[in-house]
Formats: C-alpha cells, structure tokens, sequence
C-alpha cells in the first residue's frame, strides 16, 4: 500500500488518536510512545518521506490501514 505525501504534524495527530504521546523532540524528530511501550521515532518535516514513515509504522508494529483511517 502507498502512502500518500504527509506532513509531520498530520503523522503526529494521527499517531496521537492512537493513543501514542510524544516524550521527545529533537531538532527535526519526534520520539512517542504506546502505554502497552511501543515506541516510534519520525522526521517532523513539512513532507515526510513515504518510505520513512513506512519503515517507522513497521518498527513500532501499527497497522497502516489503522493510521490511514486517524490521518
């Protein structure tokens, strides 16, 4: 599935209606966290690349059709 262009403040909301909230920023990167301890780290750009995104969706274990529906 192809994810479309987002920014990090779409990724940041979407993340946080899935119950993650953010514990870090540093420079252009955000670090949140699950309550059940997942964890995820993404660029906070104007354009996230898809892949990128992808590949953190993946590491942290959330179902991207579940992100796309929060977006």
């Amino acid at each position: 599935m192809k994810l479309p262009l987002l920014s990090g403040m779409q990724a940041l909301g979407a993340l946080e209606r899935l119950d993650f909230f953010e514990v870090q920023r540093r420079d252009t990167h955000v670090k949140m966290k699950h309550p059940d301890g997942r964890t995820i780290v993404f660029p906070y750009h104007d354009e996230i690349d898809r892949y990128t995104l992808k590949g953190a969706l993946v590491d942290a274990e959330v179902d991207i059709d579940e992100f796309l529906d929060n977006v």
